[in-house]
């Protein structure tokens, strides 16, 4: 059991790694390196993109413990 949450927990960690780069740094940093310049209707999107985003990880981190607790912890 420990080895599988080991295993999981390291895969978790690349993927945030990996997404915080690629969001954060690299689509911005190559945005900033062409010059582009952001538009209000630009920023709102990504904003709004990134408010959907948080809100749908944090109901999946919410909502996933209780359907796994009400399954009785069953793997699918």
């Amino acid at each position: 059991m420990n080895e599988q949450l080991d295993k999981d927990a390291k895969l978790c960690v690349r993927w945030a790694i990996g997404l915080t780069t690629l969001f954060i740094i690299i689509f911005p940093g190559i945005m900033f390196i062409t010059g582009y310049q952001y538009s209000l209707t630009f920023f709102k999107g990504w904003t709004y993109v990134s408010l959907g985003w948080l809100i749908i990880a944090g109901l999946f981190i919410a909502v996933r413990p209780i359907i796994e607790m009400v399954n009785g912890g069953e793997e699918s």
